[in-house]
């Protein structure tokens, strides 16, 4: 017999002698994993009884939210605002966490989740194909404060979010004039999503850091989209949003909101994971130049998980790495200070912590939902959203689409002098320039390409050939 409650929790077990009769079992659990200061959320939950597939009822869902530890727990049934405070209340789990109103506003482009929701509005209407008038419509539903871009590599309806043919994997940009438009207020995207995870992990990361190099502020999401008691584990994907945690069943709605609209969330599935660079934390910007910076990152893990990396990206580019090792049986804690290398242009940083899956039964790794090849690697994963840093120091952070603009704009048409200043910046800004000249009808081939610098070179060519022909 095995017990958990979320990965903030020890593992306790007994074995048993299965024999007739019934008696009594008592299990002892221990916290292994300090979180003070966050509270874990899971911002996509069905019901069977609402959702109409899975095998969850509204009641077992009580049990579930209050068992895996989450105490932000958003209702997000399909096209349906569920309130589960009258049955909290009857199951006698109110205590332990604080439930939102939401909807998985489920349409043929995409599922939506919205939240808070007033009790008893209309559900936003789900028969826009564009998705600046998608949005705002969902945004009009009385209360709402978040919107998050659900699984955005899964296939529904026969419609992918991140489909190359509407989505550039690299720059980030709308393809199809419909999805992904530049001036679209997206607050948060699914980047870790437990029943639906891919076979390539890392996929929905890299589509948004794509679109964070494109500019967009949006919020990186960890959550479950569970149906099941068991099948998919509630709370196994989840976000930890920075709030104060000493009352689950009493949380602020609106500072939870802005937290999660301000980036200062953090990425889970099995591990907690923390950065800093210069005191500053997620969702801050690093201001004043820093001579030599360097991130910080604390990873975090029960005794029955483990990490073995942490990867750190800048402006989605991967600058350094190091190994976690493992001493003892106990909880996991590393706390590793990793240099970054120069850089004379502004930059976002992020830290991904991973380690080998849950292969065990108590809380097994969930498979790829949509398995895109044959073999399958399981992880737990744990990541920041982004730190910003000025590093030209001129007190105004740029992404690399801005840098980019900024370049074009400065060469006036001189197209020599315009590659010859994307040498001296990242690939990332390399590619969102070759996006605004394509935009501007101007070739992103040809010599002036090929005498350019290796990796401006080399990001030219992967733009284009990534394009859909």
């Amino acid at each position: 017999m095995f017990a958990t409650r979320g990965l903030e929790y020890g593992l306790a077990a007994r074995e048993l002698d299965l024999r007739a009769g019934v008696r009594e079992l008592s299990l002892t659990l221990s916290r292994e994993v300090d979180t003070n200061g966050f509270v874990a959320a899971d911002t996509h939950i069905h019901t069977l009884t609402h959702s109409g597939h899975g095998d969850c009822t509204l009641l077992e869902r009580m049990a579930t939210i209050a068992g895996e530890g989450i105490e932000l727990a958003v209702a997000t049934d399909h096209n349906h605002h569920t309130d589960y405070a009258p049955t909290s209340h009857t199951a006698g789990t109110a205590p332990f966490f604080t439930p939102v109103i939401g909807n998985e506003v489920t349409t043929p482009v995409g599922h939506f989740n919205a939240f808070p929701i007033r009790r008893g509005v209309r559900t936003a209407p789900i028969d826009r194909a564009d998705w600046r008038e998608l949005v705002a419509g969902i945004r009009a539903t009385p209360g709402v404060r978040a919107v998050v871009l659900n699984h955005p590599s899964n296939n529904h309806s026969t419609f992918i979010p991140t489909d190359p043919r509407r989505f550039h994997p690299a720059s980030g940009e709308s393809l199809d004039g419909r999805t992904f438009p530049l001036d679209l207020r997206l607050d948060g995207m699914e980047v870790v999503t437990s029943a639906a995870m891919q076979s390539d992990w890392m996929k929905p990361f890299r589509d948004w850091f794509a679109l964070l190099n494109r500019g967009s502020r949006v919020t990186g999401i960890g959550s479950s989209d569970t149906h099941d008691v068991d099948r998919y584990i509630l709370g196994q994907g989840r976000t930890y949003l920075a709030l104060d945690d000493r009352h689950p069943e009493a949380l602020s709605i609106e500072d939870a909101c802005r937290s999660l609209t301000d980036g200062r969330a953090s990425i889970s599935m099995g591990l907690f994971c923390e950065a800093w660079i210069d005191g500053k934390g997620m969702g801050e910007t690093v201001s004043g130049k820093p001579a030599e910076p360097s991130i910080r990152v604390r990873v975090q893990s029960p005794s029955w998980i483990r990490a073995d990396r942490v990867e750190v990206f800048a402006n989605g580019e991967w600058v350094t790495g190091q190994a976690l090792a493992r001493r003892g049986r106990g909880p996991g804690r590393w706390d590793v200070t990793l240099p970054l290398p120069p850089s004379i242009q502004d930059q976002w940083i992020v830290a991904i912590a991973s380690g080998p899956g849950v292969r065990e039964p108590y809380w097994p790794s969930p498979r790829p939902y949509q398995p895109t090849r044959p073999d399958w690697e399981p992880r737990v994963i744990g990541a920041n959203n982004p730190i910003r840093v000025d590093r030209d120091g001129d007190g105004v952070w740029r992404s690399p689409r801005d840098e980019a603009l900024r370049l074009v704009e400065g060469a006036a048409g001189d197209t020599q002098r315009l590659f010859a200043k994307l040498g001296e910046r990242d690939s990332a800004t390399a590619v969102q320039a070759a996006a605004i000249l394509r935009g501007r009808g101007i070739p992103t081939a040809g010599p002036l390409v090929e005498r350019s610098a290796p990796h401006v070179r080399q990001a030219f060519a992967a733009y284009t050939a990534l394009l859909p022909r």
